[in-house]
């Protein structure tokens, strides 16, 4: 077959400018004060907040709103994309008469490396306000010094980050009755993907106070540690209709849940009844939790009666609602093969390109154009009129899939375990997990592994994503049945819903 059938093309318009920035990992929905938020919900910037704070010798939790605004822009010198983000909180604490308030901006540089991983490098913006009021105190922010410093890998499906923060805050009580000083260091870890996103913070503070009781300097120091993390998910739920009479029996249901939770310990001095300081150390922890709203989708009802009993039924029929799987399912055979083309077009269904920061307002001051261009296949064998080019076009510019060499994709040809389960793994970027010089996997049939696909599966059995039959046979070489795609697929999205989560919240903050 002729190269030249590469040119086979359909025109499009493009759109460039600013608009069309790269996707990055969100962070900080929350800031990085300690505290937590009910999160990411399409068309709000204001959400509920909870924070402990320790300045004034105990932990006193405020609660109230947040709101957050983001706007990129792109520097006409460097090219770097610029985030600038504003938090205002606005928090109470009845049984303190207390109040909160505060104004926080940060600017982030975004440097893109050729790896495909981005760093990211956070400052404060001078103009910065906090005033926190407790009982008959006041503490006003007067310095603050704060840098974080993370870094991004982006994988086809997945953005993975890892990063640093530290800050001094110093407020001044009252007017020259003394001061607080905060440090605060701290670690952070999350990941950003279509089905959910989870960020978890890990700060420690080390709280130094002078101030004045009458005629007395009372001096204290002591330290606290706060774990948080928020989380956000898109949950299917199967629901029966009541009516008998009706032309479906039932539906799945999507949910999106926002979770957040926070556990936090401090070390703080006992204060004697005229409120000084004593040398007895006070150990307290407790821990907050907001959820937000769910936000409710229902999903298309798709006719498999047919399938009803089999084995894979459920699978198959969560694709089909997902609109992961579009043949008719009329013509749906869960004992067919599924062609190399059939799962390519699946898994970028499944495995969706990672979300853009849904707070984020993109600049004005660049202009956008347009411009005709021609789509070129990657392959020979691959028309760019055919139903399965856009997403075999998609999957092979994010890396999730490779041809058979010399042009070839081969569409029609059978996929087998092995492939498709070194397909799901580049999906995820984990091949790095393998350790080096060599892996064997428990499987019974550990021995057909076939070589390319070694580390991927044992990276898969690794993280729980594959687990083998009754008997412990992977069967890496048999052909993958649309039946058994069906329950690789769902697993894999269960993985990124549920199971991923659990290694940034509950492994790390123990809750």
């Amino acid at each position: 077959m002729s190269k030249l059938l590469k040119l086979m093309s359909l025109t499009i318009i493009i759109v460039l400018g600013i608009s069309n920035m790269e996707a990055y990992a969100r962070s900080g929905d929350s800031g990085f004060e300690g505290g937590i938020s009910s999160g990411e919900v399409v068309g709000k910037t204001t959400y509920d907040y909870k924070e402990v704070i320790f300045l004034t010798g105990e932990p006193v939790v405020f609660t109230g709103t947040l709101t957050i605004k983001k706007t990129v822009k792109q520097d006409s010198t460097t090219g770097k994309q610029i985030i600038t983000a504003n938090y205002t909180y606005k928090l109470t604490n009845d049984e303190r008469s207390g109040t909160l308030t505060k104004f926080l901006s940060y600017s982030t540089v975004l440097t893109k490396k050729d790896n495909g991983q981005t760093i990211e490098e956070t400052s404060l913006n001078p103009k910065y306000t906090e005033v926190i009021k407790v009982d008959d105190a006041t503490y006003t922010l007067k310095n603050y010094d704060f840098t974080k410093t993370n870094i991004t890998d982006s994988k086809p499906a997945v953005d993975y980050l890892a990063g640093n923060l530290w800050g001094r805050k110093t407020y001044e009580i009252g007017t020259d009755e003394g001061s607080v000083t905060v440090d605060i260091t701290g670690d952070f870890y999350g990941y950003n993907q279509y089905w959910g996103t989870t960020e978890t913070q890990v700060l420690e503070y080390m709280i130094q106070s002078e101030g004045k009781s009458g005629d007395t300097v009372d001096k204290w120091g002591g330290t606290a540690s706060v774990s948080l993390s928020n989380t956000s998910a898109k949950q299917i739920k199967y629901v029966e209709n009541e009516p008998e009479t009706i032309s479906f029996e039932g539906g799945f249901v999507q949910t999106q849940y926002n979770n957040s939770v926070l556990k936090y310990s401090a070390s703080l001095p006992e204060f004697d009844a005229q409120g000084v300081s004593t040398d007895r150390l006070i150990e307290t922890s407790d821990s907050l939790k907001i959820e937000s709203f769910p936000v409710k989708t229902r999903l298309m009802v798709p006719n498999i009666n047919k399938l009803k009993g089999h084995w894979a039924e459920n699978d198959i029929k969560a694709l089909y609602s997902l609109e992961v799987f579009s043949e008719d399912p009329g013509n749906f055979n869960p004992q067919e093969v599924m062609t190399r083309a059939e799962f390519a077009d699946a898994i970028v269904l499944a495995a969706k390109e990672v979300p853009i920061d849904s707070t984020l307002v993109t600049s004005k001051t660049s202009k956008t154009s347009k411009s005709k261009q021609q789509i070129l296949s990657p392959f020979v064998d691959v028309a760019a009129d055919s139903k399965y080019f856009e997403n075999i076009n998609n999957a092979y510019k994010r890396g999730i899939i490779s041809g058979r060499g010399n042009d070839m994709f081969a569409p029609d040809d059978y996929l087998t375990m092995a492939d498709a389960i070194t397909i799901i793994i580049r999906a995820l970027g984990l091949e790095a997990l393998a350790p080096a010089g060599g892996v064997t996997t428990s499987f019974i049939d550990d021995g057909d592994i076939p070589a390319y696909a070694r580390n991927h599966i044992y990276v898969a059995q690794r993280i729980g994503l594959v687990l083998g039959d009754e008997k412990g046979y992977l069967k890496p070489r048999e052909y993958l049945t649309k039946a058994r795609a069906a329950v690789v697929i769902n697993k894999l999205i269960n993985y990124m819903r549920d199971d991923l989560k659990k290694d940034y919240r509950e492994r790390i903050i123990n809750y």
